[in-house]
């Protein structure tokens, strides 16, 4: 079919002939979320089989295989539900059966790959950027099926959507400390529901003010998470582990830690990037425009350019790593989510320059 926004792919669903194949992936967590609950609450009724449900990490081909020439009998769709489908752990050969298998799906199944942990584009050029080892997938979705990206929003679009919750909550906020909230998470949208949250209670059908966000909402953006970034890669534990008690000091719910992640990741890939940058010896608005970052976050690249000079690229891609394996823990596994992300500082303060790991 095509690729479709979130929105355009929800109408498709509610369709009397929806589509059977849908690769679900995007930066916005929290809209890759929010977008697969829509969809299966348009296509089941709470009561989808377990066995439809697939670990990215290990999946059985043979059960696949099986699942999708099932056609249900007692159920409007037979929905197959694959979450964080990991290329790293599988041989392209498992890709090339699953995309045999997709191409004989039974009526009434529906395929559903869901990738809220892993990244698998990177923003070129203000476009994304397939990676390798997704390309044949997303591409087979793209041309077959549906592939819905739900990309980063700006600060203007997330200062709207703030300001229409607070409505729709009984409260108000202005749109310029809207846009404040979104520019203090760093556009992060699981973030952003967290703090918003916060500041709705503490309202209780008030209108928000300057004075509760400076109260509530940590100003945790790109000081103090580049501040981390350069304790970690230089191996100041003492001060790592001081900063990321400050940060974590007014909340350690999980979404707040989620979000802190989410922050720390995104600053990684910008150290990363702009190191890149370095090397190819090119200026932070060439880098800004290499990467396509929106005008509200060149601000970003110029302080990685600042920042990363003692940093090595294979130190910053095993952190980047190992950031996106606590996530993928956080989300997947019964271990307090403070506690994996404590884990995961360890073991970027033990990242040697030439990237490996240092033995506990």
């Amino acid at each position: 079919m095509a690729k479709l926004a979130a929105a355009d792919l929800l109408r498709e669903i509610g369709s009397e002939n929806p589509p059977q194949l849908i690769f679900l992936c995007g930066e916005d967590s929290l809209s890759v979320a929010q977008t697969e609950k829509k969809i299966l609450k348009k296509l089941t009724d709470g009561s989808a089989l377990s066995d439809t449900s697939f670990d990215g990490q290990a999946v059985d081909l043979d059960r696949l295989a099986d699942a999708c020439t099932f056609c249900p009998m007692f159920q409007p769709y037979n929905v197959i539900l694959l979450r964080d489908f990991d290329a790293d752990v599988h041989a392209p050969s498992v890709i090339d059966t699953m995309l045999g298998i997709f191409e004989n799906i039974a009526p009434r199944v529906v395929v559903l790959i869901v990738m809220r942990a892993l990244p698998v584009y990177e923003i070129k050029r203000n476009a994304p950027q397939y990676l390798p080892k997704y390309k044949k997938l997303m591409t087979f979705f793209e041309k077959d099926g549906v592939l819905c990206i739900c990309e980063k929003r700006n600060v203007i679009q997330l200062g709207k959507q703030i300001a229409e919750r607070a409505k729709r909550h009984g409260s108000e906020i202005s749109r310029p400390l809207a846009e404040q909230l979104a520019s203090r998470c760093l556009c992060d949208s699981t973030l952003i529901h967290t703090e918003l949250d916060k500041l709705l209670a503490c309202a209780d059908g008030t209108p928000i003010t300057q004075e509760m966000m400076d109260a509530l909402v940590a100003a945790l953006p790109d000081a103090d998470a580049f501040r981390l970034a350069r304790a970690v890669t230089g191996g100041n534990g003492t001060a790592a582990f001081r900063m990321l008690r400050d940060l974590t000091a007014k909340a350690e719910d999980s979404k707040t830690i989620l979000g802190l992640l989410s922050v720390l990741s995104t600053t990684f890939i910008d150290l990363y990037r702009a190191k890149l940058g370095q090397g190819a010896a090119k200026h932070t608005e060439h880098i800004a425009a290499d990467f396509g970052y929106p005008k509200n976050r060149e601000f970003a690249v110029r302080n990685a350019m600042r920042d990363c000079g003692s940093m090595t690229v294979p130190q910053l891609r095993t952190c980047i790593r190992i950031l996106r394996e606590t996530d993928k823990s956080c989300k997947s596994s019964r271990t307090a989510p403070r506690l994996l992300l404590e884990q995961a500082v360890v073991r970027m303060l033990r990242v040697r320059r030439d990237g490996t790991e240092a033995a506990g």
